[in-house]
C-alpha cells in the first residue's frame, strides 16, 4: 500500500461504509483499500475499545497466520477526545466461503476473546456481520476475516 501514516494523525474520511454501535468506518479519502473508524464515546470508552479491538486483531493475526483479520496501521484520539484507527479494509466477494470455514475462524476468534462481536450463524446480509468473505489489497486470496471484534 502506498500511504504513508504519520503516527496519531488522523487521515480524512470519504465515503461512509458503515456504522456500529460504537463507531463509524468510513473509507479513507484517495485510499479505498484502508478504512477509517471513528468511535461514537469520547473519554476512556473510546481508547480502551480501541485497545480491545488491537489485542484482538493482533492475536487473531497470529493465530491465523496473518490472514484471518485486517491489519492496523494508525490510531489516536481526535480533538473531541475521541478515538480512531486506521485499518485495512476487507473487499466482499460473491459467493461466499463455506459455513464450515467459517466456524473454524471463529472458533479461533471466540477462543481469544469469549464476547466477540461476532454472529456463529452466517447472517443473510454480509454487511452487518463482523466476519467478512473477501480479500484485502494486501492479500487478494479470499478467505474469511474478523473486522471488527
Amino acid at each position: 500500500m502506498n500511504f504513508v501514516h504519520e503516527a496519531g494523525v488522523k487521515p480524512v474520511g470519504a465515503v461512509e461504509l458503515g456504522r456500529g454501535a460504537d463507531g463509524v468506518a468510513l473509507e479513507v479519502h484517495d485510499h479505498p483499500e484502508l478504512v477509517l473508524k471513528e468511535m461514537n464515546h469520547p473519554f476512556k470508552l473510546g481508547r480502551n475499545r480501541i485497545a480491545l479491538e488491537l489485542c484482538v486483531l493482533h492475536a487473531v493475526l497470529d493465530a491465523t497466520a496473518g490472514r484471518g483479520a485486517t491489519r492496523v496501521f494508525n490510531r489516536g484520539t481526535d480533538e473531541r477526545e475521541c478515538s480512531w484507527l486506521v485499518r485495512e479494509r476487507v473487499f466482499d466477494v460473491e459467493p461466499r466461503g463455506t459455513q464450515a470455514d467459517r466456524a473454524a475462524l471463529l472458533a479461533i476468534i471466540f477462543r481469544i476473546h469469549p464476547t466477540a462481536d461476532v454472529n456463529l450463524t452466517m447472517l443473510r446480509n454480509p454487511t452487518f456481520d463482523n466476519v467478512r468473505w473477501g480479500y484485502t489489497a494486501a492479500d487478494p486470496e479470499h478467505r474469511w476475516i474478523l473486522i471488527d471484534p
